[in-house]
C-alpha cells in the first residue's frame, strides 16, 4: 500500500533502548525477520493492531488565534461565474483551521483556498465548466508562506503548469477547459515540486477540476464528486498523525446520503492522497465508465466495463462510476485498507488539541463503536429507501451452515496469537482454538437460500462480511450499520451468535472476512474464500488461491507486512494437467497491503485468459489471452483460464507490492 515508514525506538522496560527502522525491516529475510518477531512478542505486550506499542502521541500544530475555520465542501456548487463561455473566479490562499472529524476532535493548522470574499474550503472550490470554456482566474496569496499552484492546463508539460506565489502577491491566469474529464488543482509550499511531497500545512490546498461535454448546461450534471484528501504529519522517532477524508470530513462526521431504490447512481471520485486505495461497495456492482490520472481522463467503450465492486485507485487516479442500489437499507461505500477505516488515519484522541465546538452540538454518528473500536476514515454511509410496494422475500426452507469465530494457535510468524473460521462438522462443535488459515471454503449454489449461523468463540467482539454478494442489507456485516429501520445488524458479541440469511443470485469467487477490528481480525486470518457455483466443481481442474494476512505488523502504521498463500508460507503445489484447461480463482484478502501475483518459470511468465472479476464475468471482450500477471487491492478476485502447454514445474509467485514479503506456490504439471 505504499506505507510510509518511520523510525521507532523500542523500548522494552528490561533492556533499554534499541533504534530500529521499519523501512530496514521491509528488506530483511524472513528467517532473521520472523525471530526478530518472536523475541518482540516475547518482550513487549501486544497491542491491538501492532506487535510494538507504540510511543505516546504529541500535541498537534494549532490554528493561529485569529485563523478562520474551514468549510467542508461537498463539491455540489461551482465557484466563480459563467457567462458567455467565460469563467472568471478569484481564490485567495489563507491560513485556516480545520476541523476533519466530530465536535469532540481536533482542529489543526492549514493553508486552504477561498473564493474571494468567502470562507475557505475543504476541498478547495470546485472548478467546473464545459468543454472550450475560457477561464480568468485570479489567485491572492493572503498567507505567510510561498506557494506554487499546478493542475489547471492539462495540454501543457507538468512541469510548465505552475504558478508560483510569494506571500501577500497576487497572480492572474487565463486558460482554456480543452479535454473532458475529472481533474483536481493543487498547491504545495515553496521548494516542493509535487502534490505527493505535501505533509501537513499544504495538504488541503487543492480541489476538484471537471470538465464537462461542450454545450452542458449549468447545472445539468447529477453526479456526486468524491475528493480523498490526507493530512499527514510524519514524526523521526514513532508513527505518524494522519487523518484521511472524503470531501474534507471523515467517517462517522461525514455527510450520509439517501437515494431511493432502483435510481441510477454517478459518482466521479479523485484521490488526491498521495496513497492508493482500494475502494470497495458494498451490495451492489458499479461500472467505471471513465479513468484518469492527474492530467488525462480516458472514456472507457461500454463493452469494456466489467461489473466492479473493488477498484483499486492509485496515486493522483480518477474515475467516474455508475451503479444502482437495487436493494434497499444502509450500505457503506469505503476503502478496502484496514488501516484506512480506523484509528490510523484519525486524530481522535490526540494530546492537548485545540477543539472547536460546533453550535449544533455536531453531526450524530452511526453507532459503530464496540469495545473500543471505531470505523473511520474513508468511509461514506448511504441509506437506499425502498421503491413502493418492496418486500423481502420469506424463505422457509434453507440450507444451514455453522462457521465458529475463534482465536488460537497457527503458524503466524513470530507464533503470534491466530484469528480464523471453522466450520461445524456433524453434530460437535469445533475444538475452541481449532483456527485454520484461510477459513473453510464455502461453497454455495446460486437461487439456493441459506442460512449462516456465525457462533463467536472468541473473547472480543465480530461481524463477517459476506463480500461482494448481492444480498440483504441486515446480514450484510458492518456492525452497528447494516440493516434498515430499527433492524440494525448488532456486533457479534463474545459468546453470541449471529444468522446471516441470504439467497446468492449470482455465481462466482468472492472473499468473506470479519468486519470488525479488521487490521487485527483479517491480518491474523479472519478471512475466507466462497465459492457460488451451479453444479458441483471438479477440483482436479477448479483450483482455489487465497492470500492473505500472516500476523500483525511489528510496527503500528509501520508495517512490515506479513503474507500467507493459501495459509502457508511455503504453500503446497498445484497439480495440473498438460493440454487441458484449468480455471484458476485468485481472492487477494490481506488486510492492508496490494499483492501481485505472477504465473511462470524463471525465465518465462506463462498466458492465461482471464473470465470474472469481483464474482461476476467479465465482458467478451476483455476475455482475451494476456501476460499471466496481475495486481489486486484487498477484496479483490479473479477467475483466469490457464492450459499447460507441456510437462514440467513453474510457480504462481504471490508478493507484497512493491518489493515486500513473496511466496511462491508450485504449480506441477504432469504429462497427458
Amino acid at each position: 500500500m505504499g506505507r510510509r515508514c518511520f523510525a521507532l525506538v523500542l523500548a522494552t522496560g528490561q533492556t533499554g533502548a534499541a533504534a530500529v527502522s521499519s523501512r530496514i525491516l521491509q528488506n530483511i529475510e524472513l528467517p532473521m525477520l520472523s525471530a526478530l518477531h518472536a523475541v518482540l512478542l516475547a518482550v513487549l505486550p501486544q497491542a491491538q493492531d501492532a506487535i510494538v506499542a507504540p510511543p505516546p502521541r504529541l500535541p498537534l500544530p494549532r490554528p493561529a488565534a485569529n485563523a478562520p475555520m474551514a468549510a467542508i465542501n461537498q463539491n455540489r456548487v461551482p465557484a466563480g461565474t459563467l457567462r458567455n463561455g467565460i469563467l472568471t473566479i478569484a481564490l485567495d490562499v489563507v491560513e485556516a483551521a480545520w476541523q476533519a472529524e466530530g465536535p469532540e476532535d481536533p482542529v489543526v493548522r492549514i493553508l486552504a483556498l477561498a473564493e474571494r470574499g468567502k470562507a475557505p474550503q475543504v476541498p478547495g472550490p470546485l472548478l467546473r465548466a464545459p468543454q472550450g470554456t475560457t477561464v480568468h482566474l485570479t489567485v491572492r496569496n493572503r498567507s505567510d508562506s510561498a506557494i506554487m499552484l499546478s493542475g489547471f492546463r492539462h495540454s501543457l508539460a507538468a512541469r510548465d503548469d505552475t504558478l508560483h506565489l510569494a506571500a501577500g502577491t497576487t497572480r492572474r491566469l487565463t486558460f482554456q477547459l480543452d479535454s473532458v474529464g475529472t481533474f483536481f488543482y493543487w498547491g504545495v509550499l515553496r521548494g516542493l515540486t509535487s502534490w505527493r511531497q505535501r505533509d501537513w500545512l499544504d495538504s488541503q490546498l487543492g480541489g476538484a477540476l471537471v470538465v464537462d461535454p461542450p454545450g452542458t448546461p449549468a447545472g445539468a450534471m447529477r453526479d456526486q464528486i468524491w475528493m480523498v484528501t490526507e493530512w499527514f504529519h510524519p514524526y523521526p522517532d514513532r508513527p505518524f498523525e494522519s487523518v484521511l477524508v472524503f470531501n474534507g470530513k471523515a467517517w462517522p462526521h461525514n455527510e450520509r446520503l439517501t437515494m431511493v431504490q432502483g435510481d441510477s447512481v454517478h459518482w466521479r471520485l479523485i484521490n488526491a492522497a498521495a496513497i492508493e486505495h482500494p475502494m470497495h461497495l458494498h451490495g451492489f456492482y458499479f461500472r467505471v465508465e471513465r479513468r484518469g490520472g492527474e492530467r488525462a481522463d480516458t472514456a472507457v467503450a461500454a463493452g469494456r466495463q466489467p461489473l466492479q465492486n473493488v477498484q483499486l485507485m492509485q496515486q493522483g487516479g480518477t474515475m467516474a462510476i455508475s451503479w444502482v442500489p437495487t436493494t434497499p437499507g444502509n450500505w457503506v461505500f469505503h476503502c478496502h485498507f484496514a488501516s484506512h477505516v480506523g484509528d490510523h488515519v484519525s486524530l481522535h484522541g490526540s494530546p492537548e488539541a485545540h477543539v472547536v465546538h460546533a453550535a449544533d452540538g455536531g453531526r450524530e454518528t452511526p453507532r459503530t463503536a464496540h469495545q473500543g473500536h471505531q470505523m473511520r476514515g474513508l468511509v461514506i454511509g448511504m441509506h437506499v429507501t425502498p421503491s413502493p410496494g418492496y418486500r423481502e422475500a420469506g424463505i422457509a426452507e434453507r440450507r444451514t451452515i455453522r462457521l465458529f469465530a475463534l482465536k488460537g494457535a497457527a503458524d503466524l510468524t513470530g507464533n503470534q496469537t491466530a484469528y480464523g473460521f471453522a466450520l461445524q462438522e456433524g453434530d460437535s462443535a469445533p475444538v475452541p482454538t481449532a483456527v485454520k488459515i484461510p477459513g473453510p471454503v464455502l461453497e454455495l449454489r446460486r437461487n439456493q437460500p441459506v442460512r449462516i449461523v456465525v457462533q463467536n468463540n472468541m473473547d472480543e467482539p465480530t461481524g463477517v462480511h459476506w463480500h461482494g454478494l448481492e444480498i440483504e442489507s441486515y446480514p450484510d456485516g458492518v456492525p452497528g450499520f447494516s440493516g434498515i429501520g430499527t433492524r440494525i445488524m448488532p456486533p457479534i458479541a463474545p459468546g453470541a451468535s449471529f444468522t446471516a440469511e441470504f439467497t446468492p443470485p449470482r455465481s462466482g469467487t468472492f472473499p468473506y472476512h470479519s468486519h470488525l477490528h479488521e487490521l487485527r481480525q483479517i491480518g491474523s486470518g479472519m478471512y475466507g474464500a466462497i465459492l457460488v457455483t451451479d453444479e458441483p466443481r471438479d477440483t482436479l481442474r477448479d483450483h482455489l488461491v487465497v492470500a492473505g494476512g500472516g500476523g500483525l505488523p511489528v510496527f503500528r502504521a509501520g508495517g512490515p507486512a506479513f503474507l500467507l498463500v493459501n495459509g502457508r508460507q511455503t504453500p503446497r503445489p498445484i497439480y495440473l494437467t498438460a493440454g487441458e484447461p484449468n480455471r484458476i480463482r485468485l481472492v487477494s484478502i490481506h488486510a492492508d497491503e496490494v499483492l501481485r501475483f505472477r504465473l511462470g518459470d524463471d525465465s518465462t511468465v506463462a498466458r492465461w485468459t482471464p473470465v470474472a472479476v469481483d464474482g461476476a464475468d467479465l465482458p467478451a471482450a476483455l476475455q482475451a489471452p494476456r501476460t499471466a500477471t496481475v495486481e489486486m487491492g484487498p477484496g479483490e478476485t479473479a477467475d483466469f483460464m490457464y492450459t499447460p502447454l507441456r510437462p514440467g514445474r513453474s510457480w504462481l509467485e504471490v508478493w507484497i507490492t512493491p518489493a515486500g514479503q513473496r511466496i511462491a506456490l508450485p504449480v506441477v504439471v504432469r504429462g497427458e
